[in-house]
């Protein structure tokens, strides 16, 4: 059976219902409204990058400059885009070292650059070349080399005059330059597997 307080307490809901349904409505920001668009359409955009790969935040914001996007519009799409749990720099770093080591055979001051102009952090960079680092870069180098040397096995044992050794000496050079990897470590495998190849 309903109280005197349980009414009461009924009447004063319907009561503070009333003022809030009958309260005036403030006009809508158009200005608000109108930032409330751009975040939402970049937000988009940031949204379809994702979904073709994994990214850097750096990447992003520089995909934000050069659409010209005015900073408060950037600066709120990319606090959404984190807060969502899809910004990973640590993560995006690793996975980039690991496919562009396997894809790309490259040497860890190409990654270091490719990472830096990406915007990833020194300390992400760092720990992402040290991650799942196995045999080293010398063995990386080694591995390609070897790789691009087995085609050519029963040239280089037909060298009569070393032409062909010599030429892919240059050759295994440039390739080594163009993936990153230091002068010295360079000659050093170039030579050793060479002589290899030659001798097997």
């Amino acid at each position: 059976m309903p109280t005197a307080h349980s009414a009461e307490v009924r009447e004063r809901l319907q009561e503070r219902t009333r003022e809030i349904l009958e309260r005036p409505h403030a006009a809508p920001d158009p200005q608000a409204a109108e930032h409330e668009k751009a975040v939402v359409h970049e937000c988009r955009y940031l949204m379809r990058l994702l979904a073709t790969r994994r990214r850097s935040a750096g990447e992003m914001h520089a995909r934000l400059e050069q659409r010209e996007v005015p900073a408060a519009v950037a600066h709120e799409a990319m606090a959404r885009i984190d807060r969502a749990g899809l910004i990973d720099d640590a993560a995006f770093a690793c996975e980039w070292v690991s496919q562009r080591r396997e894809l790309r055979s490259l040497s860890d001051e190409a990654l270091r650059r490719e990472l830096r102009d990406r915007r990833v952090s020194e300390d992400h960079i760092e720990h992402a070349l040290a991650a799942g680092e196995t045999g080293g870069e010398e063995q990386r180098c080694r591995e390609l080399v070897r790789s691009r040397l087995r085609p050519e096995l029963v040239r280089l044992r037909e060298d009569a005059d070393g032409s062909h050794h010599r030429r892919l000496a240059r050759r295994l050079d440039a390739l080594l330059t163009r993936k990153g990897y230091p002068g010295d470590l360079a000659v050093q495998v170039i030579a050793a597997e060479l002589r290899a190849a030659a001798q097997d």
